[in-house]
């Protein structure tokens, strides 16, 4: 058995080592061969050609289109006859700019004027002769980034295969489906009686302690027993109670990334207006890549006005380092912030604490690095006046079963970041500051303005307006208002979900598709010149193409979708149209239905905050199951709305359901 187990072992690790080898240097060697044959042959050309010299020649025929010029021509040199058919530089055909026109037009006219034309011949091989020996680097430049681009992939993919062959690999959390599953599969147990909320909090926490655990015992060799801390001051930034924030590091790498990606999309630019003039229109989707850089670099001077405007932010910590199941907390001196402007009734300020929890999925296709709020609050600082600026004062309320900061940071880790963030007029002030929290008890000696209290009250007022709202009927609330419209008429409730109610992830998936869909395009466009590069273009424009044709069908559906619920006391009728078409109809009486389902569709993060979105789902007595509702932001508007509408339907409470037993 142990035997078949290292066997199984070794078969997976050899083929998750081949495969990426064989993928990284397919795409490195197609990018390669495909320089081989156009940029470099070209560079290489065109400097042997600036050593030729000049002789006249007379043209014999010319023919030619719009990517390609055909010429014959007779010259001499050094007292013999010579014929010649290279036109220019570049050996491969393209139909990049009106190069081709232009140039077919001039001899076309010199041909018909039996004028000599000027060609240049290599003085050391005089058979050897081009007529225009000039450089077209906007063609080299574009034919250089492209199989650039495929290269660095490659190298990346097999340095990754070959780097994670060497390191000990850590799963990500389990998902809400795995989870939902074994709570499901615990129910039979009559000692069991957790929630699924309370088992999934649970579970996840079990899991980050793990992990934390594992990685902490990976990092210590096994041949020395090394003390439970390490020096933790020693790491940069935590040498002393004043923390200075990362905007500097962060702003310095945002202006990297947008100038590094306008440097290899602007190039395509060159191509646009030549093509316009061929009517060509479709060419304008190249706007979207640059569009992406220039949007970087908007992030970029927003962040670098930002840090001209406040300067260096200080967060000096009390208790220090901050003590987990204790108080974190301290003064956070702004210099350059007037006391008139922060406390302006038009201005906000917030404090948030998160414990993170980093680390890079092992399994699955997206291996970026990915975090977790393993708990956060948040709240709004006090705020003191000074001669230069002004103090925001705080303290939080730290449970004691939260991980502490690790002190390297690398592979899966926790840390713990705080933000602090303005609505104020002029440039916001936006910091972050990675602090030092580990267990203690203790408290902070001169802070006593407590965020944490002040939370709990705010969330649970709040809460109790929404439910509230909810329970009378009223859903023009946070988290249903976005995309859901209603209609209460006497014992009937009319839903209605329109379409365009998902505006940025549309517009995200439009940007995606038109990428790709534009980079197949162009591939293909090149692949039909023919020969073997032309195969071998076609093939890489596969997984371009599959991809814009996924994205497109998920733009569709996502943007042009509606949902129409009918809820009455006798059935539920649900219509699903795309555009003004019917996709999806059935009506199902009350009687027939088993329980309602809370179910979470995925989460999206902005400004620091993680939303979750849920649909409500209508089970039957046969296991079917339709969606009444969705994207609905928030888990406690959705349980409470779920709540609502079970009660409306007069349905028993189903330990198989998400939603919490509230009575009617």
């Amino acid at each position: 058995m142990i035997v078949l187990r290292a066997l199984k072992k070794i078969y997976q690790l050899f083929v998750r080592f081949a495969v990426g080898l064989v993928f990284g240097f397919a795409f490195t060697g197609g990018g390669l061969l495909i320089l081989s044959e156009t940029a470099w042959p070209m560079l290489v050309d065109w400097h042997s050609m600036q050593k030729w010299q000049p002789t006249n020649a007379f043209l014999l025929n010319v023919s030619g289109g719009s990517n390609y010029i055909k010429a014959r021509y007779q010259y001499q040199f050094n007292g013999r006859s010579y014929s010649g058919n290279r036109v220019y530089v570049a050996e491969v055909n393209d139909n990049i700019g009106s190069y081709h026109k232009y140039l077919f037009a001039r001899l076309k006219k010199e041909e018909g004027s039996n004028e000599p034309i000027i060609v240049w011949v290599d003085p050391q091989n005089p058979e050897q002769s081009v007529i225009d020996r000039n450089m077209r680097w906007g063609l080299f430049t574009l034919e250089s980034v492209f199989c650039s681009i495929f290269i660095v992939i490659g190298l990346l993919i097999a340095y990754a295969s070959i780097r994670s062959e060497g390191k000990k690999t850590y799963p990500g959390p389990p998902s809400l489906s795995e989870l939902r599953k074994e709570w499901e599969q615990k129910l039979d147990d009559p000692h069991f009686g957790d929630s699924f909320i309370a088992y999934k909090n649970r579970r996840l926490c079990d899991f980050e302690e793990s992990s934390y655990l594992a990685t902490e015992n990976d990092k210590k060799p096994a041949t020395k027993i090394e003390p439970l801390k390490t020096n933790w001051r020693d790491r940069y930034g935590w040498k002393t109670s004043s923390i200075r924030s990362t905007s500097a590091s962060r702003t310095l790498l945002i202006w990297l990334v947008g100038l590094f990606w306008i440097g290899i999309t602007s190039p395509a630019l060159i191509v646009i207006p030549d093509e316009l003039g061929k009517e060509n229109y479709a060419v304008l989707l190249v706007l979207l890549f640059p569009l992406v850089g220039l949007f970087i670099l908007y992030k970029a001077v927003v962040k670098t006005l930002e840090y001209q405007r406040f300067g260096n932010v200080v967060f000096k910590m009390d208790p220090y380092p901050g003590a987990i199941g204790g108080h974190i907390g301290g003064t956070v001196h702004v210099s350059q912030l007037s006391h008139g402007v922060a406390t302006d009734q038009a201005a906000s300020l917030a404090v948030r604490l998160e414990c993170v929890y980093s680390y890079v999925p092992k399994t699955g296709k997206n291996r970026s690095r990915q975090e977790t709020i393993t708990w956060c609050e948040e709240g709004a600082p006090k705020i003191e006046p000074l001669s230069s600026g002004v103090n925001l004062i705080f303290r939080f309320d730290v449970p004691d079963n939260l991980p502490e900061s690790d002190i390297k940071q690398s592979g899966s880790y926790h840390f713990w970041r705080l933000t602090i963030k303005s609505d104020i007029q002029g440039a916001d002030l936006d910091r972050e500051f990675n602090i030092p929290a580990f267990h203690s008890r203790e408290a902070s000696r001169t802070v006593k303005y407590d965020i944490s209290a002040q939370g709990v009250i705010r969330k649970q007022q709040e809460l109790e307006v929404i439910k509230d709202s909810i329970s009378q009927g009223d859903f023009d609330v946070p988290g249903l208002s976005r995309a859901m419209r209603f209609r209460i008429e006497g014992d009937g409730i009319y839903l209605f979900f329109p379409m365009l109610r998902n505006r940025l992830l549309s517009l995200i998936l439009a940007i995606f598709s038109g990428g790709f869909g534009l980079a197949g395009y162009s591939i293909l466009g090149s692949a039909f010149t023919g020969g073997w590069i032309g195969i071998l273009l076609g093939l890489f424009s596969v997984p371009f193409v599959l991809i814009a044709v996924i994205a497109i069908i998920g733009f569709v559906f996502l943007t042009f979708n509606s949902l129409r619920v009918d809820i009455t006391p006798d059935q539920i009728s649900v219509l699903r149209r795309l555009l003004f078409f019917p996709v999806y109809w059935r009506q199902l009486p009350v009687s027939d239905i088993s329980h309602l389902e809370l179910k979470c569709s995925g989460s999206t993060s902005g400004q620091g905050k993680k939303t979750e979105h849920f649909r409500i789902l209508i089970h039957d007595n046969l296991g079917n199951k339709m969606a009444i509702a969705e994207d609905i932001d928030g888990r406690e508007v959705a349980t409470h709305f779920c709540q609502y509408l079970r009660c409306r339907l007069n349905l028993k409470p189903d330990n198989k359901s998400n939603d919490t037993d509230v009575p009617c």
